[in-house]
C-alpha cells in the first residue's frame, strides 16, 4: 500500500509543479504584453521630454525582466529569435546604466 501513497505523492507533486509553471507563463504573457504598449506608447511619444524617458526606462526594465523570468523558466525556446534578440538589446541597456 505504500507505493500507492507515493504515486499520489508524485501526482501532486507534479500538479503544484504545473501550477507554478502555468503562473510563471501567465505572468510572462502579462509582461510581454505590458513590453508591446511599452513599444507602442514610445514609438508615438519619441522626443526630449521626461515622459518619453521615463517610457523608455520603464520598456528597458520591462524587456530585462522578461528576458530574465523567459531565462529562469527555460521558456526562451517559445519566442521568436527577433523578439530574443530585441528584449537581450534592451537588457544590455538595462545593465549599462546600472553600473
Amino acid at each position: 500500500m505504500a507505493k500507492e501513497g507515493e504515486s499520489l505523492q508524485t501526482l501532486d507533486e507534479l500538479i503544484a509543479s504545473s501550477e507554478r509553471q502555468l503562473l510563471i507563463q501567465k505572468q510572462l504573457r502579462s509582461l510581454v504584453e505590458e513590453f508591446q504598449k511599452q513599444q507602442d506608447a514610445f514609438q508615438h511619444t519619441i522626443d526630449e521630454s521626461p515622459a518619453t524617458k521615463e517610457l523608455a526606462l520603464k520598456m528597458v526594465q520591462t524587456a530585462s525582466q522578461i528576458l530574465q523570468m523567459a531565462d529562469e523558466n527555460h521558456l526562451t525556446h517559445l519566442f521568436t529569435p527577433f523578439f530574443v534578440e530585441e528584449l537581450k538589446f534592451f537588457a544590455a541597456t538595462s545593465k549599462k546604466k546600472a553600473r
